[in-house]
């Protein structure tokens, strides 16, 4: 649970008056909107638990590191297996086993359906800026700008080089709203300039809500010769994906600086995360598993918030979260309602993440190809195959014993409940063949 202290009382009747009324009139609305929260959300791609230092990675992570010692660290945040599923949770409060999406999805794949009430139009319409830089990976029917957000820049696909900007066909995967620009520069320092350059010019007549989705550190590995020059002792390959990680927190560390150069500390609300484990390159340790399962390696992963004015520096906050609780956790976070939450997977988690305020949720699914049924202190998963496990997960996180055989009447009572629940999601589509992208 968060650790809670005293806050200041005209601040925190100030927000609860705010949150009571709802949405208001044209005039109460530009009022309000100087109230609202600026809105950061930093996502990185096949970014272990173990890779931060945080967590006793080995690349050198300061500035990220520096978000759980002065916001919340979500101990028990909750991804999907792979990029895509993911990203729709995070868009649409959805689990996104309801669009048929369960893997990483490739270019003749559909992708997010168009019209859906996502994240960035619903605050677009409370008077948001919406901004989206970085990695989009949501499917061929599908783009950032028809999605509620104002501007996007970076590209489509699932990976790109870093340097030429170009997917795995050869042909430039990089646009700035629609149109394929040539640009050079790494990836990562890119995504960092433009962000920085969308704070400094902002019109701080209006919230923002900009989303950075970098591609680190996910393949094709490359880092910059400085940066990989930092780990001597290691081999060429485990070098240069631990320096892009530690060029990613400096890539970060710009953007908050910027921020603090702005004067905009104190209203944004920062959230950092990952999109999925790591591959077998990387670090989920102490988890089991890998980028692709639904073993906590593959889905467990690091997620931290910081909003001065409202969160108190160096919490914990224990309470699961999981990635389609963002769209309503962050709109819940501005003081604004949502009027079709009812309709949504995801519930308001900022309560739990800003008061320490323990929420029984009841049973939660993570669903790809594979399912994850937690309950309490119970883990059961379902495999595409029919294989099924159950773990006591708050006693074993690494999921060392299967207590499949010694608990049989808890894993045929989570088994139905997963039954009942799946009989709302459409067929998963086969399982892709072995190999990029993931």
């Amino acid at each position: 649970m968060t650790v809670f202290r005293q806050r200041h009382l005209a601040g925190f009747l100030l927000f609860a008056f705010i949150f009571a009324c709802g949405k208001l009139g044209s005039a109460d609305e530009t009022a309000k909107s100087k109230l609202m929260p600026n809105i950061l959300v930093l996502l990185a791609d096949d970014l272990g638990w173990g890779d931060i230092g945080l967590h006793g990675g080995i690349a050198k992570t300061p500035n990220i590191d520096r978000l759980a010692l002065e916001g919340v660290e979500l101990t028990r945040y909750y991804a999907y297996p792979f990029c895509s599923p993911t990203r729709a949770a995070m868009l649409t409060g959805q689990m996104p086993r309801r669009f048929g999406i369960v893997h990483a999805l490739q270019a003749r794949d559909a992708g997010l359906p168009a019209g859906l009430p996502t994240l960035p139009r619903t605050l677009k319409s409370a008077g948001y800026q919406t901004m989206l830089i970085g990695k989009w990976h949501l499917g061929a029917s599908s783009h950032p700008l028809n999605s509620g957000f104002d501007d996007f820049y970076g590209f489509l696909g699932p990976e790109i080089d870093y340097y030429t900007h170009t997917s795995r066909n050869g042909k430039v995967d990089w646009q700035r709203n629609g149109k394929t620009i040539q640009e050079n520069g790494y990836s990562t320092f890119l995504f960092a300039d433009e962000a920085v350059s969308l704070i400094e010019e902002w019109d701080f007549g209006r919230p923002f809500f900009l989303q950075i989705s970098f591609n680190a550190p996910h393949f094709p590995f490359a880092a910059p010769p400085e940066y990989e020059a930092r780990y001597p002792n290691l081999s060429r390959h485990a070098a240069t994906r631990v320096a892009m990680i530690d060029a990613l927190d400096h890539a970060i560390g710009r953007i908050l600086e910027t921020l603090d150069e702005q004067g905009l500390r104190q209203n944004t609300l920062v959230m950092f995360l990952s999109d999925n484990g790591a591959d077998q390159a990387g670090r989920n340790s102490p988890f089991r598993g890998s980028k692709g399962s639904v073993f906590e390696g593959g889905i467990h992963v690091p997620c931290l918030v910081r909003w001065p004015q409202k969160i108190d520096a160096g919490s914990i906050c224990e309470q699961p979260v999981t990635a389609q609780d963002l769209y309503p956790t962050l709109v819940g976070a501005t003081g604004l309602s949502l009027e079709n939450e009812n309709e949504l997977d995801g519930r308001n988690r900022w309560p739990s993440i800003q008061f320490g305020k323990e929420q029984n949720r009841g049973p939660f699914l993570i669903s790809a190809a594979n399912s994850a049924l937690y309950d309490e202190n119970w883990k059961f998963i379902e495999t595409e195959s029919g294989k099924t496990m159950l773990f006591e997960i708050i006693k074993d996180p690494g999921e060392a014993h299967d207590l499949i055989s010694e608990q049989p009447a808890i894993a045929e009572r989570l088994q139905a409940h997963l039954s009942v629940m799946k009989q709302s999601f459409p067929p998963a589509p086969s399982r892709r063949p072995p190999g990029r992208p993931r």
